[in-house]
Protein backbone atom coordinates (compact mmCIF):
# COMPACT_ATOMS: atom_id res chain seq x y z
CA UNK A 1 0.00 0.00 0.00
CA UNK A 2 1.77 3.63 -1.05
CA UNK A 3 -0.30 6.74 -0.96
CA UNK A 4 -0.96 6.63 -5.10
CA UNK A 5 -3.36 3.72 -4.11
CA UNK A 6 -6.82 3.93 -4.98
CA UNK A 7 -9.56 3.96 -2.09
CA UNK A 8 -13.11 4.08 -3.27
CA UNK A 9 -15.37 5.16 -0.06
CA UNK A 10 -18.17 2.89 0.35
CA UNK A 11 -20.00 4.05 3.29
CA UNK A 12 -20.58 1.09 5.97
CA UNK A 13 -18.63 -1.46 3.68
CA UNK A 14 -15.35 -0.25 3.09
CA UNK A 15 -12.88 1.59 1.15
CA UNK A 16 -10.96 0.15 -2.11
CA UNK A 17 -9.89 -3.33 -0.92
CA UNK A 18 -10.58 -3.00 2.56
CA UNK A 19 -14.11 -4.13 3.91
CA UNK A 20 -15.45 -3.97 7.41
CA UNK A 21 -15.41 -7.79 8.91
CA UNK A 22 -11.75 -8.78 7.39
CA UNK A 23 -9.51 -10.26 9.46
CA UNK A 24 -5.80 -9.18 9.85
CA UNK A 25 -4.58 -12.00 7.63
CA UNK A 26 -6.81 -11.07 4.77
CA UNK A 27 -5.49 -7.63 5.02
CA UNK A 28 -2.03 -9.04 4.80
CA UNK A 29 -2.73 -11.09 2.40
CA UNK A 30 -3.53 -8.00 -0.16
CA UNK A 31 -1.44 -5.50 1.37
CA UNK A 32 1.49 -7.59 3.45
CA UNK A 33 2.06 -6.98 6.72
CA UNK A 34 1.57 -3.51 8.76
CA UNK A 35 4.65 -1.17 8.42
CA UNK A 36 3.71 -1.18 12.19
CA UNK A 37 1.05 -2.38 14.80
CA UNK A 38 0.25 -0.94 17.94
CA UNK A 39 -2.98 -1.37 20.55
CA UNK A 40 -5.04 2.24 21.40
CA UNK A 41 -7.13 2.67 24.50
CA UNK A 42 -9.48 -0.07 24.36
CA UNK A 43 -6.86 -2.61 23.74
CA UNK A 44 -7.65 -2.82 19.81
CA UNK A 45 -5.37 -4.10 17.47
CA UNK A 46 -4.30 -1.00 14.92
CA UNK A 47 -2.22 -1.65 12.00
CA UNK A 48 -0.48 0.90 10.02
CA UNK A 49 0.30 1.32 6.49
CA UNK A 50 1.96 4.03 4.62
CA UNK A 51 -0.74 6.92 5.71
CA UNK A 52 -3.44 4.76 6.98
CA UNK A 53 -4.53 2.97 9.73
CA UNK A 54 -6.61 -0.14 10.06
CA UNK A 55 -8.20 -0.89 13.20
CA UNK A 56 -10.00 -4.02 14.57
CA UNK A 57 -12.35 -4.89 17.06
CA UNK A 58 -10.99 -6.21 20.46
CA UNK A 59 -10.55 -9.64 21.74
CA UNK A 60 -9.88 -13.29 19.77
CA UNK A 61 -12.26 -12.44 17.05
CA UNK A 62 -10.55 -9.55 15.58
CA UNK A 63 -12.01 -7.90 12.26
CA UNK A 64 -11.46 -4.60 10.74
CA UNK A 65 -13.64 -1.64 12.56
CA UNK A 66 -11.88 1.49 11.62
CA UNK A 67 -10.47 2.49 8.17
CA UNK A 68 -8.49 5.68 8.54
CA UNK A 69 -6.71 7.86 5.78
CA UNK A 70 -4.05 10.22 6.26
CA UNK A 71 -3.67 13.78 4.37
CA UNK A 72 -0.86 12.46 2.29
CA UNK A 73 -3.51 9.62 0.64
CA UNK A 74 -3.73 11.18 -2.98
CA UNK A 75 -6.40 8.88 -4.24
CA UNK A 76 -9.00 8.55 -1.58
CA UNK A 77 -12.46 9.23 -3.15
CA UNK A 78 -16.23 10.03 -2.49
CA UNK A 79 -18.11 9.83 -5.63
CA UNK A 80 -16.91 12.61 -7.50
CA UNK A 81 -14.70 14.19 -4.86
CA UNK A 82 -10.57 13.13 -4.61
CA UNK A 83 -10.93 13.46 -0.55
CA UNK A 84 -7.30 14.97 0.00
CA UNK A 85 -6.78 17.03 -3.26
CA UNK A 86 -9.82 18.55 -3.67
CA UNK A 87 -10.22 21.83 -1.76
CA UNK A 88 -11.36 21.31 1.59
CA UNK A 89 -14.32 23.66 1.67
CA UNK A 90 -15.68 21.69 -1.26
CA UNK A 91 -15.17 18.13 -0.25
CA UNK A 92 -16.88 19.47 3.21
CA UNK A 93 -19.61 20.88 1.57
CA UNK A 94 -20.29 17.88 -0.87
CA UNK A 95 -19.74 15.22 2.46
CA UNK A 96 -22.05 17.55 4.27
CA UNK A 97 -24.55 17.78 1.64
CA UNK A 98 -24.71 13.57 0.94
CA UNK A 99 -25.25 12.78 4.30
CA UNK A 100 -27.79 15.88 5.51
CA UNK A 101 -27.13 15.48 9.38
CA UNK A 102 -23.68 16.05 10.37
CA UNK A 103 -22.61 16.49 13.89
CA UNK A 104 -20.02 17.78 15.69
CA UNK A 105 -17.80 15.91 18.68
CA UNK A 106 -14.23 17.46 20.25
CA UNK A 107 -13.18 18.26 17.03
CA UNK A 108 -14.48 15.85 14.40
CA UNK A 109 -17.05 16.25 12.22
CA UNK A 110 -19.86 12.81 12.24
CA UNK A 111 -21.20 12.18 8.91
CA UNK A 112 -23.89 8.75 10.45
CA UNK A 113 -25.41 8.30 7.12
CA UNK A 114 -22.25 7.69 5.45
CA UNK A 115 -20.30 6.15 8.33
CA UNK A 116 -17.55 8.93 8.35
CA UNK A 117 -15.83 11.44 10.88
CA UNK A 118 -13.52 13.79 9.40
CA UNK A 119 -10.67 16.32 10.80
CA UNK A 120 -8.90 19.50 9.55
CA UNK A 121 -11.71 20.14 6.86
CA UNK A 122 -13.45 22.61 8.80
CA UNK A 123 -10.68 24.21 10.43
CA UNK A 124 -8.57 24.89 7.66
CA UNK A 125 -6.05 22.82 10.00
CA UNK A 126 -4.55 20.96 7.01
CA UNK A 127 -2.11 19.26 9.29
CA UNK A 128 -4.66 17.94 11.09
CA UNK A 129 -6.88 16.80 7.77
CA UNK A 130 -7.81 13.13 7.81
CA UNK A 131 -10.95 10.85 7.41
CA UNK A 132 -11.71 7.69 9.22
CA UNK A 133 -14.81 4.69 8.66
CA UNK A 134 -16.57 3.49 11.45
CA UNK A 135 -19.26 0.32 10.98
CA UNK A 136 -22.97 1.21 12.12
CA UNK A 137 -23.47 1.56 16.15
CA UNK A 138 -19.75 2.19 16.63
CA UNK A 139 -20.58 6.23 17.29
CA UNK A 140 -24.00 5.46 18.94
CA UNK A 141 -22.90 5.61 22.75
CA UNK A 142 -21.43 9.33 21.70
CA UNK A 143 -24.81 10.35 20.35
CA UNK A 144 -25.79 12.57 23.37
CA UNK A 145 -22.64 14.30 23.52
CA UNK A 146 -22.86 15.33 19.89
CA UNK A 147 -23.61 18.99 18.67
CA UNK A 148 -25.27 19.85 15.14
CA UNK A 149 -22.70 20.86 12.86
CA UNK A 150 -23.07 24.18 10.79
CA UNK A 151 -20.73 25.10 8.06
CA UNK A 152 -19.46 28.63 8.05
CA UNK A 153 -19.10 30.24 4.77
Amino acid sequence: MNEDESFEIIPYIGAGKICFGMTPQEIEKIYGPADSVTFNHLKQRVEFRSFTNIGYSPGSAETVSHIGFGRQMENVRFKDSNIFLDEESVVLAKLVAEDGNPFTYLGFIVLFELGITLTGFHDQNVSQKALAMFPRGAWDKWIPKLKPFTQKH
